[in-house]
């Protein structure tokens, strides 16, 4: 059985590696803006789009989203702390 976390945070650093770090997100963790490499816009409703995209490429389901968007969450958050 797969450790679902690991696999979470692994797409989470897809999604920020995809965006190459190009992710405006507020204090409060809600994401602003975000840049898609693929279509090399920078934009404020994509960023659900991307995920979304990202784990229908890890074979993950529609409710696991959630999940992976707080982890791109955590590790943007705890990136701009440092």
């Amino acid at each position: 059985m797969v450790n679902f976390e690991k696999l979470y945070k692994k797409v989470a650093l897809q999604v920020i590696e995809r965006c190459h770090g190009a992710i405006k997100i507020t204090k409060h963790g809600k994401i602003i803006e975000v840049y898609d490499t693929k279509r090399h816009i920078w934009s404020n409703g994509l960023a659900g789009l991307i995920i979304k995209e990202e784990c229908k490429d890890a074979n993950l389901r529609d409710w696991e989203i959630a999940n992976v968007r707080s982890y791109v969450i955590q590790k943007l958050l705890a990136k701009s702390e440092n």
